[in-house]
């Protein structure tokens, strides 16, 4: 933290403009690059005062740098502060980004009601200087919004500003952003922007796997081969339950260091902050959980809660890592019985993302980076279920006809006097399929609407 008079030169502070919170392994100048941004403190000093009613900046303290965005906590002569954000090189789409911020938690505020910081003001485009929230970070204490249609003639949907849009380069890419009109355009679009990313870019450098010799070796022909497998199959990929498809707003990063919450009542929310690209897409786009949650174990396969752990003959550090995990898996699963209780659509979508064919289409949108060779085994993997599937229905099929021999009604037909006999057999038949195969009410609908007889 620096104090003093208005005579201080807040340009002089060197690491205000760094990134001071680590150091990278992977790239470290290019890194530390896209991070450092010069701009001029003093003039944002003035605007902050200005801004909250104050004659001078008496102190400003940078909060730890993110991975995109600079903060600073600024203290005014008149007792008020306020936060000043500066996005880094690497933020997204110069002005887009910033104005899609201050648009969203303006929105977020007035129409969904949600604690977003007040009274934002743009200083030029690429700066926002913020009153600072009430509370403190959910994280010193050890929500998500809602899916309410709106309709405001004061504000627009503009250009895409989701991370996946601006990552690795992205954002300079001269594609289509946006907005669109239908699921299938917005598809089409993101398959679209990676075959130019991977035309266009370097790709970069990746911790999600080792390459080389005997292991995964990027290759720009399997890129734009699996590209090309994508668009071909987007229609079929688009679930089609449209609680899923809908859009919606949605924050994605509600980690504990971004809740605030009072802390004599810590079930008031008292603000959400880093609502930078935070983005309009499918509902099934948007992770269902909030962060918080801090449960990144195996995914329960149902709702019921995990058994108590066995603790006799562990160690009292043992013990305690049992305990944590214990306590923080059954939150987790708690979280998702009350999603499944309260806010069925939210729950569909957990459903949805343990399916090959939403796997499919979040790896397309990774394929420039390192994905091709996981989205082509995928792909390969529902072509040979589908194929396996058909196989066990035609089987199915030669099984009946053994069994109902000339009550089968070949190509649909059957005479009149033997007519209830075969309804009566293909009935059962029915009774059976759906006794053994449906394992859920929406699987016995599916039976039902493709049943071939009447």
């Amino acid at each position: 933290m620096d104090t003093g008079a208005s005579q201080i030169d807040w340009n002089s502070h060197n690491d205000f403009f760094k990134f001071t919170r680590g150091r990278f392994i992977v790239e470290e100048a290019e890194n530390a690059r896209k991070r450092e941004i010069r701009f001029d403190m003093n003039s944002l000093a003035r605007v902050a005062a200005q801004s909250g009613g104050a004659a001078r900046c008496i102190a400003i303290e940078k909060y730890p740098d993110g991975m995109f965005n600079k903060a600073f906590l600024i203290t005014m002569d008149n007792g008020q502060e306020a936060i000043a954000k500066i996005p880094n090189p690497n933020a997204g789409i110069p002005h887009s980004t910033t104005a899609s911020e201050v648009a969203t938690m303006d929105f977020a505020r007035k129409f969904l009601e949600t604690p977003a910081p007040p009274k934002s003001h743009p200083v030029g485009a690429e700066f926002i200087i913020m009153e600072k929230i009430e509370g403190v970070p959910l994280s010193q204490l050890q929500v998500l919004l809602a899916m309410t249609p709106v309709r405001n003639s004061g504000f627009a949907i503009g250009p895409a500003t989701g991370r996946d849009w601006c990552d690795a380069g992205r954002s300079d890419l001269d594609v289509d952003k946006g907005p669109w009109a239908s699921l299938t355009q917005y598809l089409q679009a993101v398959g679209t922007r990676e075959v130019k990313a991977i035309q266009s870019l370097e790709p970069p450098k990746t911790v999600a796997l080792f390459c080389g010799p005997k292991l995964y070796r990027p290759d720009t022909e399997n890129k734009l081969t699996a590209l090309a497998w994508y668009q071909q199959t987007v229609d079929a990929l688009i679930p089609k339950d449209a609680a899923i498809t809908r859009p919606c707003l949605w924050h994605n990063d509600l980690h504990d260091d971004n809740v605030f919450v009072d802390p004599q009542n810590p079930g008031e929310i008292t603000g959400i902050i880093d609502w930078q690209s935070c983005h309009i897409s499918p509902l099934f786009n948007h992770n269902p959980d909030p962060a918080f949650l801090d449960w990144d174990g195996l995914e329960p396969e149902t709702l019921d809660l995990a058994p108590r752990p066995g603790l006799s003959g562990l160690s009292p550090e043992e013990r305690s890592a049992a305990v944590q995990e214990y306590s923080l898996q059954n939150v987790f699963i708690a979280w998702r019985k009350l999603m499944h209780a309260k806010n069925p659509d939210l729950y569909r979508v957990v459903e949805f993302r343990r399916t090959a064919t939403y796997g499919l289409i979040f790896l397309a949108h990774r394929i420039f980076e390192y994905s091709e060779a996981h989205f082509q085994s995928l792909l390969i993997e529902r072509i040979k279920l589908d194929s396996d599937g058909a196989v066990a229905g035609t089987e199915l099929v030669t099984e009946v006809k053994e069994k109902m021999g000339d009550l089968w009604p070949d190509k649909g037909f059957i005479e009149h006097e033997r007519y209830n006999d075969c309804k009566a057999d293909l009935d059962e038949v029915k009774g059976l399929i759906l006794e053994q195969l449906a394992e859920t009410d929406e699987e016995k609908a599916e039976y039902e609407r493709y049943w071939p007889f009447g």
